[in-house]
C-alpha cells in the first residue's frame, strides 16, 4: 500500500523534457564510451567480467542500456569506478550512466509504504511515533481519571501491619 503526500513534486513536475533529454544523451554517451573503449582493447564481456568480478548480466545492461536492470546506486557507483579502471578511462566519465539511475530513485522514493519498515528512519516515521507515543499517554491518563472517578482506585497508600523478626529467618506479624 503506497500513499503519495500532496507535498511531493508530481512526476511531471520533477522531470521536464530539457533535463530528460540531457540525462538520457548523457545514459547515451555513457553506454557508447563503455562499449567503444572495450572494443578498442579487444575485450570480451565475458573477459572484463572476470577481470572485474562484476556479473556479465550487469555488463549486458550497461552495454544495453537497459536501466531497468542495473543495480542499486550504491552499488552502481562501486561498478562504474572499477570498469573505468579497467578499461583505462576517465574517473567520472561513465557517469551517465549514474544519472538517470540517481533520478529514478529519488522519484521512487517519493511514495510512502508502510510495509516497509524503513519509513521508522524518516521523519514521517518519526512523527507517527511521537503521535502514538502521546495518544497512548493521554489515553492511560483518562483511565486513570475515570477510574478514580468511580472509586475504583484509591490514591491513599496502602497500610502493611508492622512486623516483629523474632528469628533471622522466620518473620512474625504483631499480634
Amino acid at each position: 500500500m503506497a500513499l503519495n503526500f500532496s507535498f511531493k513534486k508530481p512526476l511531471s513536475d520533477l522531470s521536464n523534457s530539457e533535463y530528460k533529454a540531457e540525462t538520457d544523451s548523457e545514459f547515451i554517451k555513457a553506454i557508447s564510451l563503455f562499449t567503444s573503449q572495450r572494443n578498442k582493447l579487444g575485450i570480451s564481456l565475458e573477459e572484463l567480467s572476470t577481470k572485474t568480478k562484476i556479473s556479465r548480466n550487469v555488463l549486458k545492461a550497461i552495454e544495453n542500456g537497459l536501466k531497468n536492470h542495473l543495480p542499486e546506486t550504491t552499488y552502481l557507483i562501486s561498478i562504474l569506478k572499477t570498469i573505468e579502471v579497467e578499461l583505462d578511462l576517465e574517473r567520472g566519465s561513465l557517469n551517465g550512466l549514474l544519472e538517470s539511475k540517481i533520478i529514478k530513485n529519488s522519484l521512487s522514493s517519493l511514495k510512502f509504504n508502510f510495509i516497509n519498515i524503513d519509513f521508522l528512519n524518516s521523519w514521517i516515521g518519526s512523527t507517527l511515533y511521537l503521535i502514538f507515543m502521546f495518544l497512548s499517554i493521554l489515553a492511560l491518563n483518562s483511565q486513570l481519571k475515570y477510574l478514580l472517578k468511580i472509586n475504583s482506585i484509591s490514591t491513599e497508600p496502602v497500610i502493611i501491619n508492622e512486623t516483629n523478626i523474632n528469628n533471622k529467618d522466620t518473620i512474625n506479624s504483631k499480634q
